[in-house]
């Protein structure tokens, strides 16, 4: 029987013999033997290459495996091609954007009421917004600040004299039965914004596009409506007369993931510049697409927006506010349109919505024109002047 080992880190004295095991105390008295592997095994290095470890997975063995396929072969493996891709090599798609934008400014357009946007209902609301018979708008010259760092961030002409117009159109969000805008003079035109290929355009339209801007206007935005179920609407006016700028592109983009990649660069460079405080993240902004069809090798078509002709019959979808929203209503709109010419029918001009995790586009109603908005000058709103800036960096003239 072997005695207890004490716990101490002073050495023992050497027992007799006579009270140790033999085999025991020759196990003590031979040196500590290394094993061989020990000495084989590598230093610690924090900066040492990890071993490559030669055994592939499999994912990784399948492409070696298709490698050598296509090098044994000589030819390369090609992806079937979408349908999309399939429609656009017999019909070509063209679109236009009009993006609405919220500016960053502390009151409204055409009255001196805050602009809010987490408010209560109802508690920013002046007697103008809601057309209190007798009130008439004050335009607050603090919003054409922003408005004019988005027209020049857009490469815009800003126009020395513009001028507001009555929009007519009667619904429950426009409590005046109209929209002051500018239509016939705005305050900015003939501009151009490029995309390049790490914006995300469609691979079709190469390492960049250039897309024209027709024109950049102020104008008062509507009422914000929430839906109660099953009939029933509320409407809050804190969002009513608040200022906006409508840019509106020429229609030069033929790819959906173009028009997407478009309204995403249009927000980034408005709050570069501080032009406006929310995107579409936080409904600050809003787009409408206009999307027509023609088939490729025909005459061209009828129609001319903007200045650019030989264009098919144009739908406008209302509202999209997402860049996911922008590209799949445009690729359902454009399936659809296709699908009406194909079958012999005929593209109607129409306004129509699109549901978010919807598969197409529904009317809403007949797409009206000039005729049915009765455009006319503000008869209560006179010019704004932008006057020229001395060197000393004094205005001569004050907008009006």
């Amino acid at each position: 029987m072997h005695p207890p080992r004490l716990r101490t880190s002073l050495p023992l004295p050497r027992p007799p013999s006579q009270y140790v095991c033999p085999s025991c105390l020759h196990s003590r008295t031979r040196p500590l033997r290394i094993p061989q592997f020990a000495t084989q095994l590598p230093s610690r290095n924090l900066h040492a290459t990890p071993p490559r470890h030669e055994a592939l997975s499999f994912r990784a063995q399948q492409k070696e495996d298709a490698k050598r396929r296509r090098a044994q072969t000589g030819s390369k493996s090609t992806k079937s091609k979408s349908p999309l891709d399939a429609q656009l090599e017999k019909w070509e798609l063209t679109v236009g954007i009009e993006i609405h934008a919220e500016l960053n400014t502390a009151r409204k357009l055409f009255s001196p009421a805050a602009t809010s946007s987490n408010a209560p209902p109802n508690s920013h609301v002046a007697l103008f917004d809601v057309a209190f018979p007798g009130t008439q708008p004050q335009f607050q010259q603090a919003t054409l600040l922003p408005a004019l760092r988005a027209a020049l961030a857009m490469g815009c002409q800003v126009q020395r004299k513009s001028s507001f117009d009555r929009k007519h159109y009667f619904y429950q969000d426009q409590p005046a039965g109209y929209q002051i805008t500018q239509y016939y003079e705005p305050f900015a035109r003939d501009g151009a914004i490029t995309l390049y290929d790490y914006d995300g355009i469609a691979p079709e339209d190469g390492k960049s596009i250039t897309i024209g801007i027709k024109q950049i206007q102020m104008e008062q935005d509507t009422a914000k409506t929430l839906a109660q179920p099953p009939a029933s609407f509320l409407l809050d006016f804190n969002r009513v007369s608040h200022p906006l700028v409508e840019i509106i592109t020429l229609p030069q983009i033929h790819h959906p993931a173009t028009a997407a990649a478009c309204v995403r660069k249009i927000q980034a460079v408005l709050k570069s510049v501080n032009a406006v405080t929310a995107g579409m993240e936080a409904g600050g902004l809003r787009a409408d697409v206009n999307v027509s069809v023609r088939r490729r090798g025909d005459a061209a078509g009828e129609q001319s927006y903007h200045g650019v002709a030989g264009l098919g019959q144009r739908t406008e979808i209302k509202n999209l506010n997402t860049f996911k929203a922008v590209e799949e209503a445009i690729r359902a709109e454009m399936a659809r349109q296709i699908a009406v010419l194909e079958a012999g029918g005929t593209v109607e001009g129409e306004t129509r919505a699109w549901t978010t995790g919807g598969t197409e586009t529904r009317k809403l109603r007949g797409k009206e024109g000039e005729v049915d908005y009765r455009y006319m000058p503000d008869p209560d709103l006179g010019p704004v002047i932008i006057g020229e800036v001395s060197h000393d960096g004094a205005s001569k003239e004050q907008p009006d």
